[in-house]
């Protein structure tokens, strides 16, 4: 295994974290006790071998193995070892696992039992200090054992909170981030819905003002008739899907299907010719497209065809869809007619262009919309694969 393997691997696994900790730890603290950094609380109660302190060493970093699961255990077995150490002169390696292990507390224990050790901590290092000035009858010595014990008792326990603090900070950002983010997407979801209701809604306003125009026909009004039920019925299946969308909490076990495709491609050709337009389709050798390239080619389309029904009315159609590289080309071409009134400032929210734009854009495509002589030209540009401009 490569040392990138074993960091990885390190890093995904707290028993081995803990273990590794343990064993440095003894490591660190043999080599201190063979230098001699012992003794340090001054001379021992009564003689012992002079292995006694690894031998207690060793017992230290066996609890240190249990600081994460059990953190107060841990800390009570680790004072009840530092007590033995104690009696036999003290020592540097001690140091460190009581160290390590009041650290533990902080990070990993209850607030509860922080609080407690807190107050147990500052109990002490009032105590020992004011009992060690007292009987050296020197304010100094009281003021050196309180800034020594303040280092080995509290700045652990102070650490542990920095950390606590910064982590928490952390997961307000991810979390902050992640409401944005759902925000963000509901509210494209919104446009979309905008957009889906709009279109559909603007062929229904067209065709029963088409038909309130004309003299009484009875066909023709049938015909009319049957064209707004289409409509509306399309625009009530596409706001059931995006609000289902807009409403989960949670992915759905199974998502609601998702409008638009060049699989409906003809249902738009086909409303389209019945409102007067005469579409040419060119739609050759176009491969299969994922769903969301799919989606914003129908949306496009079905955007370019409603502008061509409400601005030019029974003009000629274009409609050219095709792969070119990695990109699928779509491009809606219509005559300008001379158009009439739309009849009403509502069917026209100026937004339509905009929106194409964005759809576009959002896949990392383009579009380009504009007069060229005496027709109107709506070009796209989508990527056959979004995914690889990330």
């Amino acid at each position: 295994m490569t040392i990138a393997g074993l960091v990885e691997r390190w890093r995904g696994s707290e028993r081995l974290q803990d273990r590794t900790a343990a064993a440095g730890t003894f490591a660190a603290g043999a080599v201190f006790n063979l230098v001699g950094l012992t003794g340090i609380w001054g001379a021992p109660r009564f003689d012992g071998p002079g292995w006694a302190h690894t031998v207690l060493l060793a017992a230290g970093c066996l609890a240190m193995l249990g600081k994460r699961r059990h953190p107060m255990r841990a800390l009570g077995a680790g004072a009840v070892v530092a007590a033995a150490d104690l009696a036999v002169g003290g020592s540097i390696a001690m140091v460190l696992v009581v160290f390590d292990l009041i650290f533990s507390v902080g990070v990993f224990a209850t607030a509860r039992a922080r609080h407690a050790v807190t107050t147990v901590v500052f109990v002490l290092i009032g105590t020992a200090s004011v009992v060690g000035g007292l009987a050296a009858g020197e304010f100094r010595i009281a003021v050196f054992i309180a800034l020594q014990l303040t280092t080995l008792l509290f700045v652990p326990l102070w650490w542990a909170a920095n950390i606590r603090q910064q982590r928490r900070l952390g997961q307000l950002a991810a979390e902050r981030t992640a409401r944005e983010a759902v925000v963000a997407e509901r509210a494209a979801m919104a446009r979309d819905l905008h957009d889906v209701i709009a279109a559909h809604l603007s062929t229904t306003a067209i065709h029963s003002g088409a038909a309130l125009a004309a003299p009484p026909d009875t066909e023709r009004d049938r015909a009319a008739l049957r064209a707004v039920r289409t409509s509306s019925l399309a625009a009530l299946e596409d706001m059931r899907s995006m609000i289902m969308l807009l409403r989960a909490d949670a992915a759905p076990a199974a998502d609601p299907a998702l409008p638009g495709g060049l699989d409906r491609l003809p249902e738009l050709v086909d409303a389209a010719t019945a409102d007067g337009l005469r579409v040419e389709v060119h739609t050759r050798d176009v491969p299969e497209l994922p769903v969301l390239v799919g989606q914003a080619t129908y949306r496009i389309v079905r955007e370019a065809l409603t502008n061509a029904r409400k601005h030019a009315p029974a003009s000629h159609v274009r409609l050219d869809v095709k792969e070119a590289g990695a990109t699928v080309s779509v491009t809606v071409t219509n005559t300008l007619t001379r158009a009439g009134g739309l009849g009403h400032q509502a069917l026209s929210a100026g937004t339509g262009l905009t929106s194409m734009r964005e759809r576009a854009a959002l896949l990392g495509g383009e579009l380009t919309a504009g007069r060229e002589g005496d027709r109107w030209r709506v070009h796209a540009t989508l990527p056959l694969h979004p995914e690889e401009l990330s």
